[in-house]
């Protein structure tokens, strides 16, 4: 759900970006079929959305969220947060958003064929609709959440999520500013730690 934020903490690396976004379409541990670096992305977006998840901040953050929607407050958070990104990008990289995602786009598409069945038709859509670069717009987070509630019945109720959303949105981007550093000092001790253990060869 937070892809922008994914495609980020690849630090720039095509395979590891590549990696970082099939996190979310392959399940398992037996990832023999990809080679290392991207290996190295999808466990990196594993660790990711695990510290994520548990982090104090974060479960604060869910409570803000009456039923029916708490249940589904993990989503909601992880969009807000790319809308958060998008809107503060050059606090985090040097490169410009619209660069940073034409690079995202372009990686996709030169290891089209390695990708599982799902990013395979997923990025047609990033690309055609320049997603990560639209995560700067209201309306396209609102858009983002009407087809997650599409996705399957039990998340029906995410058709309804945006006006509490916006209502919560200055706590929110209080705590991702708080967070989102956080995310990224981890991921990168991660990484060194990840290529320390288990160097790739190119």
């Amino acid at each position: 759900m937070n892809l922008l934020a994914h495609a980020l903490l690849a630090n720039g690396d095509p395979d590891r970006i590549v990696g970082q976004l099939c996190g979310d379409f392959v399940r398992g541990s037996h990832l023999d079929a990809f080679p290392a670096a991207i290996q190295a992305g999808i466990r990196c977006h594993r660790a990711v959305d695990s510290y994520t998840d548990k982090h104090p901040i974060n479960l604060q953050a869910r409570n803000l969220f009456e039923k029916p929607y708490r249940r589904f407050a993990g989503i909601v958070v992880d969009v807000a947060y790319d809308h958060f990104l998008a809107n503060e990008w050059q606090r985090y990289h040097d490169a410009a958003l619209a660069s940073y995602t034409a690079g995202v786009s372009e990686a996709l598409s030169a290891r089209h064929d390695l990708l599982p069945e799902g990013l395979q038709r997923f990025s047609a859509l990033l690309e055609a609709e320049d997603t990560l670069q639209r995560n700067l717009h209201r309306d396209h987070i609102e858009l983002t959440l009407q087809r997650i509630s599409q996705r399957r019945k039990s998340l029906a109720p995410l058709a309804g999520v945006a006006a509490s959303l916006w209502a919560n949105e200055a706590a929110l981007k209080q705590m991702f500013d708080h967070f989102f550093p956080q995310l990224v000092s981890y991921t990168y001790e991660y990484q060194q730690q990840q290529t320390s253990e288990n160097p790739i060869d190119r």
